[in-house]
């Protein structure tokens, strides 16, 4: 009996031990399983319920995540004829022979010199065989297309990256479903696939994973362009799901309104996002009719485009924003995109630049593995008055010269949100061009970068530093991601904790901005970002308070970047933050091309040092400088003059530190400090780490080999930093800016010789006098600008003898012409 008890013990032990590892083998297998499809677990549930044939539509939706914009009002009516998305007027089409559309494009793009693709090769590719049947109007093609579809194999969905192929059936499908030849049954068979995708989309838009400007607007992009081909008749439950996916659809919209450029990166936008979302935008004009938001998106799209090209710099690439890639370059995936948005804006300027891209990249404009796009994408019947018949269309011959007379030279890119700012001296080879952001965090892409300025001259002068290589490494979360890689300002708080998640192993305390979404973001909708803004997350970050351009006078801006910092009502540490305020102006003076930087700190502890970055390809030159650490060309180095050079071939810089008047100038780089931080957050030791590993040096980034850091030369509270910045092509400048004397109500300024520019505070009275010299560079008149006054505020100008009342503009710019020999100025107001 002992023994049959001692079995019986062993055999239970026995099954237990089964038992537990078999549901720790179900487990893990369940985790691999999750992995390795990329699905969520509301996803598998689902679809294990789907594929077990079992008809329980009560338990789909109870397992299934709650379904989201369920009480959206339709906007709207869908169109009846096809195609819905894209090319319109096909519709009245016979469907026999070639669309005469396509055959005047064919011979206007032999005409104008544009790169044509024939797409009838043998594939067996849907979006191929789609823009066959409409280049060639055979039948055998479109039937091969229906039967591909018909055939056509789903893939899921899914929240890392791959967002299946459903709306590339439903293209294709949107171009032949005009076709004489296709049955009822044919449609209610591809039609029903379509449906099935569009679930899945929105099976995975009601998951809280993907996030707003990230995955989610990929899927929200194609649910729509899957829900606008279907045909609901009189079916409720499948126009509900049409509904939602409109609803998701209009939510990107929204998100894209308060950016107008894609916060993680203009790669991420291009490779992932550009077409989807510009394809989307067109079925929302295209395929409704007395849709209410039509215009809202024709205008928002018209926007986007522009961010292309305000973006692209003189070197006809895109300056670097977040974690950046290769795409960069304007190759491949830039011009289709531009294409579609020239198509449905009508707006020659991006019939221009496509043709700008063609001249840039010829064939490799567009990928080959889409280059059947183009005869449905490019309209050369858009045709840009800069670009005549005879214009060359050569590789090489690239430059956005035409836009001289079509465009500003300065555009702000979501105000409010992004605050992009891009300026140039105008569109020429050789012209100054200038970036700006001052904005909030929206993804785990994008950089902590409020108050980044970048200038560019024949080459990269101030540049962003950032590269982007291995997503977990060292390099991008300690240095890449942070301030510290951009031309912004640090505040070192010593030991100051910048651990937000489980992959910040050791605690880096670089003195930047507040590291919020590095590694993952899960932004659901635009409310949800809305809300996380002053709270939650706190996303909040740069703010514009004034833009303000007049081509060929000067562009002002006016940030304030105190929230991105960590501050007394927000600190991420929990040390009653580093800062009070952190304000940033910009004043670009286009009719001498100089660059002035106008910085306002006020710190919590006077005792964390206050720095101002720029970072440059080469090491800067300046006078006396003595070596802190390393060696001349590879350490840190410190100098008291306040005059720096910074020469890349063929542009050069000139830096005059006007204030802090007591300041120090360090150099920092060379091979083993060209990533380096400060960690401990105190400089008064020099034991800083290199963060090299998994850095990429690919050509796409600016490879930044130095920094400058001008920090004040004793501990304060208050701080102000004013900096010059000279960009010049061939030789470096000589003509100096010098400090102002200025008597009354606080203020700083400069006398370029040229202009001359007052920062002050805004008072509601007060009385300023300025003493300026005689200048030996203007014979007959100057600019004064006197930037931060009260708007709408009437100003007596003196000077030369003469009395003068001058309004302050809507920015708090007062502008004013002065005697060149003029050497006292009294403003009252």
């Amino acid at each position: 009996m002992q023994k049959f008890h001692v079995i019986q013990r062993a055999v239970t032990g026995y099954l237990v031990i089964v038992g537990i590892l078999a549901h720790f083998a179900a487990i893990v297998a369940l985790i691999a399983a999750l992995k390795y499809f990329q699905i969520t677990p509301n996803q598998l549930l689902v679809k294990a319920v789907e594929k077990s044939q079992i008809n329980v539509p009560w338990l789909i939706e109870t397992i299934a995540p709650k379904a989201r914009f369920s009480d959206h009002i339709f906007d709207g009516q869908v169109r009846a004829a096809y195609p819905r998305i894209l090319l319109p007027e096909l519709s009245n089409w016979s469907g026999h022979g070639q669309p005469d559309l396509i055959a005047k494009r064919i011979a206007l793009f032999q005409k104008q010199g544009i790169r044509d693709f024939d797409p009838c090769v043998p594939s067996q590719n849907i979006l191929m065989l789609a823009a066959c049947w409409i280049s060639s109007g055979n039948p055998q093609t479109a039937s091969q297309l229906i039967a591909a579809l018909k055939d056509f194999p789903l893939q899921i969905s899914n929240v890392s990256g791959n967002y299946g192929n459903g709306w590339q059936m439903a293209f294709a499908y949107d171009l032949v479903a005009h076709f004489p030849g296709i049955t009822t049954n044919d449609r209610m068979l591809i039609e029903s696939k379509i449906e099935h995708a569009l679930q899945d989309y929105l099976r995975l838009l009601d998951d809280p994973s993907p996030s707003l400007w990230h995955g989610r607007a990929s899927l929200a992009a194609m649910a729509w362009l899957t829900a606008v081909t279907l045909n609901t008749h009189d079916n409720p439950r499948l126009q509900g799901l049409v509904s939602r996916a409109q609803g998701h659809f209009l939510d990107l919209i929204r998100a894209l309104e308060i950016t107008e450029a894609w916060p993680e990166g203009y790669n991420y936008w291009i490779q992932n996002r550009g077409m989807v979302i510009s394809l989307a935008a067109s079925a929302y004009v295209n395929g409704l009719v007395n849709a209410r938001h039509k215009d809202r998106i024709l205008t928002l799209l018209r926007r986007i485009g522009l961010w292309h090209i305000y973006a692209t710099r003189p070197d006809n690439r895109i300056e670097n924003l977040g974690d950046e890639g290769s795409r960069v370059d304007l190759k491949d995936e830039t011009r289709r995109v531009i294409d579609i948005i020239a198509q449905i804006t009508r707006d020659p300027v991006f019939s221009g630049y496509s043709r700008y891209l063609q001249q840039l990249h010829g064939v490799e404009s567009y990928y080959a593995g889409y280059r059947w796009g183009i005869r449905l994408f490019n309209d050369p019947t858009l045709i840009n008055p800069a670009f005549t018949a005879s214009a060359t269309l050569e590789k090489g011959a690239a430059n956005l010269t035409f836009l001289d007379t079509q465009l500003s030279r300065a555009e702000l890119f979501g105000r409010g949100g992004m605050n992009q700012i891009y300026i140039r001296s105008d569109w020429s080879p050789s012209a100054t061009f200038i970036s700006f952001r001052a904005g909030h965090t929206f993804a785990h892409h994008g950089h902590y970068d409020a108050g980044h300025f970048t200038v560019f001259k024949g080459a990269p002068l101030a540049i962003n530093s950032s590269v982007y290589g291995n997503y977990m490494s060292a390099n991008r979360l300690n240095y890449s991601i942070r301030t510290v890689a951009k031309n912004a300002l640090l505040i070192l708080r010593p030991n100051e904790k910048v651990q937000p998640n489980r992959f910040f192993q050791h605690n880096v305390a670089d003195g930047g901005q507040r590291i919020v979404l590095p590694t993952g973001s899960a932004v659901q909708n635009v409310s949800d970002w809305i809300k996380n803004l002053d709270s939650g997350n706190y996303f909040a970050g740069g703010k514009i308070n004034h833009f303000n351009t007049i081509d060929g006078e000067y562009t002002y801006v006016s940030s304030d970047l105190t929230q991105a910092y960590n501050t007394p009502e927000r600190d991420e540490g929990g040390r009653g933050g580093k800062v009070r305020k952190v304000e940033r102006d910009l004043l670009y003076l286009a009719n001498e091309d100089r660059v002035l930087i106008y910085d306002r700190i006020e710190s919590t502890d006077p005792s964390y040092t206050k720095k101002w970055l720029l970072h440059t390809v080469n090491r800067p030159q300046v006078d006396q400088a003595r070596v802190l650490k390393g060696q001349a060309t590879n350490g840190i180095s410190e100098t008291s003059d306040a005059i720096v050079f910074v020469q890349n071939d063929p542009g050069y810089l000139r830096i005059d530190r006007i204030y802090p008047e007591d300041a120090k100038i360090r150099l920092v780089g060379g091979p083993d400090y060209q990533f380096y931080v400060e960690s401990d957050g105190d400089d008064s030791v020099l034991d800083g780490e290199n963060f090299s590993s998994g850095a990429s040096l690919q050509p796409w980034f600016d490879i930044g080999m130095w920094r400058i850091e001008i920090q004040p030369g004793a501990p304060r509270i208050h701080d102000e930093f004013l900096i010059v910045l000279s960009p010049s092509l061939d030789k470096p400048r000589y003509d100096t800016a010098k400090s102002l004397v200025v008597e009354g109500a606080k203020a700083r300024g400069v006398d370029t010789g040229q202009t001359v520019v007052v920062f002050t505070e805004n008072l509601s009275h007060g009385e300023i006098k300025i003493n300026v010299g005689h200048s030996a560079i203007q014979k007959n008149l100057r600019k004064l600008y006197v930037l931060g006054m009260p708007i709408g505020m009437h100003v007596q100008v003196t000077s030369h003898g003469e009395t003068k009342t001058h309004a302050v503009n809507a920015s708090g710019v007062l502008a004013a012409v002065l005697h060149a020999d003029a050497a006292q100025i009294t403003l009252q107001w």
